[in-house]
């Protein structure tokens, strides 16, 4: 399943994006990213596989640093990872800038969300 959208003023850990089904590759790329405070240098992409039933799989944090140089620039990374129980994904924003405590809120212009390993 593959889907798109935006972001709009995300603050650190205060959101998850939609969840989609999905227990194998996952490839996330954002396009044209600003903060709110501060200029824009990182934000960190973490993705979770929801467990139902039990807590969710943290599956790792990807930092993303080159939209933020053009609002047309883009940056994507992939996670290639099963997980047994798992039946759906979603992913948060932990830190900004490298951080988890600051005031800045993160927009992103475009999101794309690739579940197909083959493209």
């Amino acid at each position: 399943m593959n889907w798109d959208g935006a972001i709009g003023g995300w603050g650190p850990g205060n959101f998850e994006s939609r969840h989609w089904d999905d227990n194998d590759y996952t490839e996330i790329q954002f396009i044209g990213c600003t903060l709110d405070v501060g200029g824009g240098k990182s934000a960190g992409v973490k993705l979770w596989q929801a467990i139902p039933f039990n807590l969710d799989k943290d599956m790792g944090m990807q930092t993303y640093y080159n939209c933020f140089t053009d609002p047309d620039a883009s940056t994507r990374a992939w996670w290639n990872v099963y997980y047994a129980n798992g039946d759906q994904r979603y992913f948060t924003i932990p830190q900004l800038n490298g951080s988890a405590y600051t005031p800045a809120h993160l927009s992103v212009k475009r999101v794309y969300v690739d579940t197909t390993l083959a493209d």
